[in-house]
């Protein structure tokens, strides 16, 4: 049974996630790096919900090709973008299927082919 779509509940699954796969950002950046990592999640969805008010999966690829060069230059590894979109996109399929889920599968899925 799928469950009802929630930014904040992807955003907080994806946060914990996050740092069981890496224990050592939790004790590098605790509970402030937890808070900004929700925080960060929940911005992408921003986008992709402007992106999908708009009709426009372009907004969404600019962005991320925007953040990508914001993040290189502060150190952020780059494959960390593409991880975070790509666990959003797996996230997603745990949820009720609808035109603005998939849309917003489709623009993470393009943004990730952008960023290759």
């Amino acid at each position: 049974m799928s469950l009802p779509f929630s930014e904040e509940a992807v955003a907080e699954a994806l946060t914990e996630k996050f740092y069981e796969q890496d224990g050592a950002e939790l004790e590098r950046f605790g509970d402030r790096g937890r808070k900004h990592t929700k925080e960060d999640l929940l911005h992408h969805f921003n986008y992709l919900n402007t992106a999908y008010e708009l009709e426009n999966e372009q907004i969404f690829v600019d962005y991320a090709l925007w953040l990508h060069q914001v993040l290189v230059t502060r150190g952020v590894p780059e494959e960390m973008l593409m991880k975070s979109f790509t666990w959003i996109d797996e996230e997603l399929d745990r949820y009720e299927k609808d035109k603005k889920m998939a849309f917003y599968q489709k623009c993470l899925r393009l943004a990730n082919d952008a960023l290759r």
